[in-house]
């Protein structure tokens, strides 16, 4: 574990140890150790488990990093659930894949070789947990599982939450009772939260499995969405794992930062207690070491503690490195963690009986091309634009590019209008990579006049909403896909709303139309439109 060699992740700087020679009082002191390098061997581990907690700011994800890439060089695979996208970083030097956990979910839904009353159990008592429910509203909740899953069976289609919410909305129809109506209401604005593509289709988990994958959070914007997400993606793990069985060949790890969100949580303890038999380890990250599952704190074969001020916790971390005996040790330890520098801790490992006061280096890496590429063409950006901002060589950025176009990750869509005028990509199309890059330009083009405007983009509301003298403006651009009757439906639905509406549409489509309606612009024309004339002139005309 402590030795000169080149996979060394840290310096050992101190070893405490009794000072059993000279003279005076004996008792535990901080030992300068020199040229021990700091390395992990997985193999010598008595299980795989990790903890890794201390203050904000004390280099907790960073440790992380280096850990995680000295397991990945010894053949070990890995699976970040990162809630603040910091481990993007490395994921070329570990060759991760990278997921957006808004669009590779978990369908907590999914059987997953249990029946559909343990699942539906399970499921109650994963949303009740998270969601603070109370015994009647999570009996409600029951009912509206099982009858979801009875609506699904009929249809022979395996449910998602989007069906949840449906099958709550007809109990709240069908109830008699207000005190039943308000306890389902409430169920179904919390439901809601997580009323998105997270949670309606799984990632696979044999691929998943078997190389390194970062999962992105913060696309779920509520610790509730995340909690849920990472719960049911850990039961998705012990799922797999109890299905293909043990396997000490075979070593994977699960990152969980911000591992308090979960507390004390049965899936963690099952995994914690049985995880070494399949060859499955969990590092969990954490500020607070005591709101970690107490199994996993229990089970955990190293611990490493970074800085920290907060008395209980102080207490707490240091009592655990301590070992609860003499009193010398822990004033010796409280006193270490009280004063470690940033990028310094105190690891507890099960193969030394003593501490050690570790430097961990900086952890090397470099960000996914692709990921970069996709991120910046969310929402649509010209080949121009792309090649510009990804601060890469131009023949790895092409590469990139053609190699997301080939995987369906990214779409493209060629523009005629003026300046804008080239090849766009967009990536997570909301609707057609037309329309979308199309409205994109619009927004950009509205902003450029001084337009303060938002895109909506949605059935329910319009493409863009423009603010103009006090007002809602409505911004439609249509590509000509659907039929006009129904467009022209659409846009006086939204007259009636805001009142006043521009209409930009495809050019093949204007003469169409323009016999139909006043104020239809050419999409080509975009670049020209004096927009804040026209909004003005709304404005003005109250029209």
């Amino acid at each position: 574990m402590f030795q000169k060699n080149n996979n060394a992740i840290g310096n050992v700087e101190k070893e405490l140890k009794f000072n059993s020679f000279g003279f005076g009082e004996r008792r535990w002191m901080w030992k300068r150790r020199y040229f021990s390098g700091f390395s992990i061997d997985a193999k010598r581990m008595i299980n795989q488990h990790i903890m890794i907690v201390g203050s904000s700011g004390g280099g907790k994800s960073n440790a992380c990093k280096t850990i995680v890439g000295s397991l990945c060089s010894d053949g070990a695979n890995v699976a970040i659930l990162d809630p603040h996208s910091e481990y993007v970083e490395i994921s070329k030097g570990i060759s991760a894949e990278i997921y957006d956990a808004s669009r590779n979910g978990i369908n907590m839904f999914e059987l997953d070789g249990m029946s559909e009353r343990e699942k539906t159990s399970e499921i109650t008592g994963m949303l009740k947990r998270n969601f603070r429910l109370g015994e009647v509203q999570s009996y409600m909740l029951y009912k509206c599982i099982a009858y979801t899953y009875r609506i699904a069976a009929e249809n022979c289609r395996t449910p998602n939450i989007h069906d949840l919410i449906f099958s709550v909305k007809i109990f709240i129809k069908n109830s008699r009772s207000a005190a039943e109506k308000n306890i389902l209401y409430a169920l179904e604005r919390r439901l809601s939260l997580i009323d998105n593509g997270a949670f309606q289709k799984s990632a696979e988990m044999e691929k998943v499995a078997e190389c390194n994958s970062i999962f992105l959070l913060s696309s779920l914007h509520t610790p509730e969405s995340q909690s849920i997400y990472i719960e049911g993606f850990l039961r998705k793990v012990y799922s797999h794992m109890l299905l293909h069985g043990k396997d000490r060949h075979r070593t994977f790890y699960i990152v969980i930062d911000e591992a308090e969100k979960l507390g004390d949580n049965p899936i963690i303890g099952r995994l914690a207690a049985e995880g070494r038999k399949y060859g499955i380890g969990i590092i969990a990250i954490s500020q607070r070491a005591k709101e970690i599952d107490r199994e996993l704190r229990g089970n955990a074969a190293m611990l490493v503690s970074f800085g920290m001020r907060e008395p209980e916790e102080l207490n707490y971390i240091s009592n655990f490195i301590a070992g609860g005996n003499e009193s010398s040790r822990y004033i010796e330890v409280k006193k270490a963690l009280r004063n470690l520098g940033r990028g310094r801790a105190i690891v507890l490992n099960s193969q030394h009986p003593n501490p050690y006061l570790v430097r961990f280096l900086h952890a090397k890496g470099a960000a996914n091309i692709e990921y970069m590429v996709s991120e910046l063409a969310r929402g649509g950006i010209s080949e121009r634009g792309l090649l510009e901002k990804a601060g890469e060589e131009e023949n790895a950025v092409r590469d990139a590019i053609q190699n997301l176009l080939s995987s369906g990750k990214i779409r493209k869509h060629g523009v005629l209008c003026g300046g804008f005028s080239g090849t766009w990509y967009i990536s997570d199309a909301h609707n057609s990579p037309e329309h979308d890059i199309a409205i994109g330009i619009i927004s950009k083009k509205l902003k450029s006049q001084g337009i303060r405007n938002r895109i909506y983009n949605s059935s329910f509301g319009p493409d863009i909403i423009a603010y103009r003298g006090g007002r809602q403006i409505a911004v439609e651009y249509e590509t000509g896909s659907k039929k006009i009757e129904e467009s022209m439906a659409m846009i006086a639905k939204r007259g009636e709303k805001y009142g006043s509406v521009i209409v930009i549409v495809n050019d093949d489509v204007y003469k169409d139309y323009s016999e139909r309606m006043c104020n239809v612009f050419r999409f080509s024309s975009v670049d020209n439109i004096d927009f804040a004339g026209e909004l003005d002139g709304k404005v003005k005309a109250g029209v």
